[in-house]
């Protein structure tokens, strides 16, 4: 009976306002906690009120007496039972009665809903907890690049002083020099002496500084925004560095312009230990710099022995220093500082429990995911890595980028043929922050081995022009140099499997390293986008001599 009145009472078409007080008040108290209880939407208990006041209408309409309808209506409302029941059966109902498409929105909205509870509950850890900034990581750099070595040995100290005796190079001359001394015109010849005196004071205490066994930085930064202090800081003494280094060159070709081939060699030593200097330690433009100014070194050396006959002694002298200097070098590039702004961010990123733990907020989201995927992953699994596995990972992922960076391009490329690229392997096991600043990084080591090559290529090339002129004849191969105590070891080239090629011609020799693409292209220089012979392409050779006259310098 009561099923089938809900039935008939669900189905109705027509729905109107019914007027309770026409209903006798039982009936009607009975309709208002049925509503009461039915806990739905407005609208609907609206719609059920108005169909229950229809029902008792029409049960009760040939009631002759007042009393007569008081009494069906008890006896309807004992049928209906109990209101609970009845609320929940015709809640029930209305929803069955639904059309599809409310039905599918419905659900659709509530499994919505459990999901964005879920990832509520699940991000709650990110957005509790705030960052402890305890380590001043200004300090810990300053600490790194120091090494526990006396200050005393320091050139920093040297190189400051050059850079504030340093004269601003007056207008008539150019920052680079022309790249011959005979190129020098009138009016540079006419201004150069009296600048180059005015800059003695700052180019003697870079020569000073030069003889120091060692330099590092002394840092200073913000807390607050610890990057952007460190690289202002930075930034502050650069450019006087750069300008040192040129006005160095001018020195130099001054001195070859007056015959003083010696001077002028030992000058380009003093370049190259200050370039040494910068790298190997430190933030990566300082060790950019660095590279820079020993390329300047390096080129004008290349300069000199391809226009000038440089008497054997000078040679001789000339190699001794850089086999000393090359003997005692750190790396070249070194990430070790790249770390202060990785650990600076972990401190910023992560709460700290006080015994080196702590959990990841939301800032620090795209530190430690690889993408969207592995984002929603550790989303929706809880797994967001600790303070302390994170520093592991950073710790670990530096490791791995040092190990690269040892491992000459050659070496590389033999493991690639055989495994999957360790370069890209890196890449693809770490997060986006990480992955944006690999390739940079692979670069990095790209510089560093270049760099290396033309050392090595320095020494060699030395050597064999001191067999020269103690001969009389270039030597047949780069052994014959070992045997005869020109060379301690043979050249060995990172770009092949072997030592530089050597090759002597009918008008002098060949010297050249396979270069980036790795193949001995026969001594034939690479293009550049004109089209061009151009030192340093990743096609072609690269030739250390004869020297390509565009490259002087470079």
């Amino acid at each position: 009976m009561v099923l089938s009145t809900i039935s008939k009472v669900v189905m109705l078409k027509e729905y109107e306002k019914a007027d309770l007080q026409d209903l006798p008040a039982c009936a009607a108290e009975f309709i208002k906690l049925v509503i009461k209880k039915m806990r739905y939407r407005r609208k609907v208990r609206q719609d059920v009120q108005a169909e229950l006041a229809v029902h008792f209408e029409d049960e009760l309409k040939d009631c002759a007496s007042d009393e007569e309808k008081e009494q069906k209506a008890q006896k309807l409302i004992a049928e209906f039972g109990e209101p609970k029941l009845l609320a929940v059966l015709m809640r029930r109902a209305k929803k069955r009665c639904r059309p599809i498409w409310k039905k599918v929105l419905v659900r659709g909205l509530q499994v919505f809903g459990v999901i964005f509870l879920y990832l509520l509950i699940c991000s709650s850890p990110l957005i509790i907890g705030r960052p402890t900034i305890k380590v001043n990581y200004v300090d810990w750099l300053n600490k790194v690049v120091q090494a526990g070595r006396d200050e005393r040995d320091n050139a920093r100290k040297y190189y400051e002083q050059a850079a504030a005796l340093y004269v601003k190079i007056p207008p008539g001359l150019s920052a680079k020099p022309p790249k011959l001394p005979e190129d020098l015109n009138d009016v540079e010849l006419n201004i150069l002496p009296g600048w180059l005196q005015d800059s003695k004071g700052a180019i003697e205490v870079l020569r000073q500084g030069s003889l120091c066994p060692a330099y590092w930085n002394k840092y200073q930064g913000d807390e607050t925004e610890l990057s952007k202090g460190l690289m202002a800081n930075t930034m502050e003494i650069l450019p006087s560095y750069r300008h040192m280094a040129f006005a160095m060159l001018w020195q130099i070709r001054y001195e070859l312009y007056k015959g003083d081939i010696k001077r002028a060699l030992q000058d380009c030593v003093v370049l190259q230990r200050f370039g040494g200097h910068l790298y190997g330690q430190g933030l990566l433009i300082e060790q950019l710099v660095g590279v820079a100014i020993e390329a300047l070194a390096h080129g004008e050396i290349s300069s000199i022995l391809k226009n000038t006959d440089v008497p054997a002694d000078v040679l001789r002298f000339l190699q001794d220093e850089l086999a000393k200097q090359l003997k005692k070098r750190k790396l070249i590039i070194s990430l070790e500082g790249e770390k202060v702004f990785w650990y600076d961010q972990i401190q910023r990123t992560f709460t700290d429990d006080g015994k080196g733990g702590g959990h990841l907020l939301m800032r620090g989201l795209p530190y430690v995911v690889q993408d969207s995927k592995d984002f929603f992953w550790r989303l929706l699994t809880f797994r967001y890595p600790s303070r302390q596995e994170f520093v592991t990972t950073i710790d670990e992922y530096f490791e791995q980028v040092d190990q690269l960076f040892e491992e000459t391009p050659w070496d590389l490329h033999n493991k690639k043929d055989t495994d999957e690229d360790e370069w890209d392997q890196i890449f693809e096991q770490s997060s986006l922050m990480l992955r944006i600043v690999g390739p940079a990084y692979e670069m990095l080591s790209q510089i560093a081995w270049r760099t290396e090559t033309h050392r090595i290529a320095l020494l060699a090339l030395l050597a064999i022009m001191r067999h020269d002129k103690d001969k009389g004849l270039y030597p047949a191969g780069l052994d014959e140099l070992v045997a005869a105590g020109y060379l301690k070891k043979l050249p060995m080239d990172p770009y092949s499997d072997g030592p530089l090629v050597y090759k002597r011609t009918d008008d002098g020799f060949l010297l050249y390293s396979f270069g980036a693409n790795l193949r001995d292209d026969g001594g034939r220089f690479g293009q550049g986008k004109n089209g061009k012979p151009r030192m340093w392409t990743a096609n072609g050779d690269w030739v250390f001599w004869p020297v390509l006259n565009s490259e002087v310098n470079k």
